[in-house]
C-alpha cells in the first residue's frame, strides 16, 4: 500500500471584506452587546440578531480591531461597524464542517448573502488565511521519520507524542506558511468531526487504521506573494499552492552522506503527497447538512440527564424509569426551584431556556 488517499480539500477559510457598514448597523450591533454585557440574564437572553435565515450570537465581548463577534455554526463573524477604519470591515472564519460538507462554492456564496445585509459597497473580498490538507493511510512507520529529513524552508520543527504515543510534527509554527503531520483519528477524539469517518470509509478507509493528515497553514503574507486574493484565485491556483509546499517549502527526503540535504533524494511516500490534485473531481466531501444551530448532541442531552434521573430513581426506590418516576422526578425538581426562586421558578426556567436559545442559535 505504502500511501492511500482518503480525502483532501480546505480545511480553514478567513475571508475579509471591505466596504461600506449599512445605516444603523453600528447602533444596533452596540445595543445587541450590552444585552450580552448586562448582568440580567433576561436582558442577556436577546443577545441575538437575525440575519436571512441564520441567528447569530452577539458577544459580549470585541477584539484589538474589531468591536463585535456573530457566532454561530457556519460562521465566525467579526464586524467593526465603523466606516473610517482602514482594515477590512468584516473578518469572517467558515467552519471546517461547513466546508467539508456544503464545499467551498457552497460555503462562500452563503456567506456573500449574509455580508449584503451587513455591507453596502462592497469594494473587496479577500482570502487572508485557508489551511489546505490531504487525508492518508500509511503503512510506514512516520514515528521513524528523523528530523533531518525534513528538507524546509523553515527553522522550527518538532515532533510530538501523547503519553508514549506519536501523534505528529509541525514545521514552520508560527510562520506565514506552517505545516503539520498529525495523527486525524487521535484529533478526532477531541474535536469529535466524525462526519470525516464517512467520507473516509467511502474511499476504503477500514475503521482501524491510523488516519494521517498532512497540513498547510497560508497566511496573508504568503497568499498575496502568491497573487492570491480573491476566493476565485484560490479556486484557481489550488494545485499550485499544493505544488509550492511540496516540492519548495517542504521535502520529505531520504538521508545520505551527501552534505547537501538539498540533493537527498525525495522519500518515495513524499512522492506521493506531492502528487495530490485538487480538481481531479474526486472527494468533494458534500455528504449531508449542517446545521447552522451551535445545538448538542443528543449524547450531550440524555447521556447526563440519564445519569440524574436513575441516581434519583436509586433514592427514591424507584425499580426503572417510566412516566411515573419522571413525573416525581419533575414535580420535586418543581418544588424544589420555587423554593430556591421564592415562587419565581416559571420566570427562572424561561430565562434559562432563552439564554440557551442564544447559545444555540435558535429562534
Amino acid at each position: 500500500m505504502e500511501l492511500k488517499e482518503l480525502f483532501k480539500g480546505i480545511d480553514s477559510l478567513y475571508v475579509s471584506y471591505k466596504g461600506t457598514p449599512k445605516a444603523g448597523l453600528q447602533e444596533h450591533l452596540e445595543e445587541k452587546k450590552k444585552l450580552a454585557q448586562s448582568e440580567q440574564e433576561k436582558k442577556q437572553a436577546l443577545a441575538r440578531i437575525a440575519i436571512n435565515d441564520h441567528c447569530f450570537e452577539v458577544l459580549d465581548r470585541g477584539t484589538k480591531w474589531y468591536s463585535f463577534i456573530l457566532v454561530d455554526n457556519w460562521y465566525h463573524l467579526q464586524i467593526s461597524g465603523s466606516k473610517r477604519q482602514k482594515l477590512p470591515q468584516v473578518y469572517v472564519q467558515i467552519s471546517s464542517e461547513l466546508l467539508t460538507c456544503y464545499g467551498l462554492d457552497t460555503s462562500i456564496q452563503e456567506l456573500r448573502k449574509v455580508i449584503n445585509m451587513l455591507l453596502e459597497k462592497i469594494e473587496e473580498e479577500t482570502i487572508s488565511r485557508t489551511d489546505i490538507f490531504t487525508d492518508f493511510v500509511t503503512d510506514r512507520e512516520l514515528e521513524a521519520i528523523e528530523k533531518v529529513s525534513w528538507v524546509t524552508r523553515a527553522k522550527k520543527t518538532h515532533k510530538y507524542w501523547e503519553g508514549d504515543i506519536f501523534t505528529g510534527w509541525t514545521i514552520g509554527q508560527g510562520g506565514d506558511i506552517s505545516a503539520r503531520l498529525y495523527e486525524k483519528t487521535v484529533e478526532l477524539e477531541k474535536s469529535h468531526k466524525d462526519y470525516l469517518k464517512e467520507l473516509w470509509e467511502k474511499q476504503g478507509w477500514d475503521t482501524i487504521q491510523r488516519v494521517w493528515r498532512l497540513e498547510f497553514q497560508l497566511r496573508r503574507e504568503l497568499l498575496a506573494q502568491m497573487a492570491i486574493h480573491t476566493f476565485s484565485d484560490l479556486m484557481e491556483k489550488r494545485n499550485d499552492i499544493w505544488k509550492y509546499c511540496t516540492h519548495e517549502w517542504l521535502r520529505l527526503a531520504i538521508k545520505d552522506t551527501t552534505i547537501n540535504r538539498t540533493r537527498w533524494k525525495t522519500d518515495s511516500v513524499w512522492e506521493r503527497i506531492q502528487d495530490v490534485k485538487f480538481d481531479d473531481g474526486k472527494y468533494t466531501g458534500i455528504l449531508r447538512q449542517v446545521n447552522k444551530s451551535r445545538i448538542p448532541s443528543d449524547k450531550t442531552l440524555f447521556q447526563n440527564g440519564i445519569g440524574y434521573i436513575t441516581a434519583f430513581a436509586a433514592r427514591e426506590g424507584f425499580e426503572n424509569v417510566d412516566k411515573g418516576t419522571l413525573n416525581e422526578y419533575l414535580d420535586k425538581a418543581k418544588n424544589y426551584l420555587r423554593e430556591q426562586t421564592n415562587g419565581r421558578d416559571e420566570d427562572y426556567l424561561k430565562t434559562k431556556i432563552d439564554n440557551k436559545k442564544k447559545k444555540y442559535n435558535r429562534i
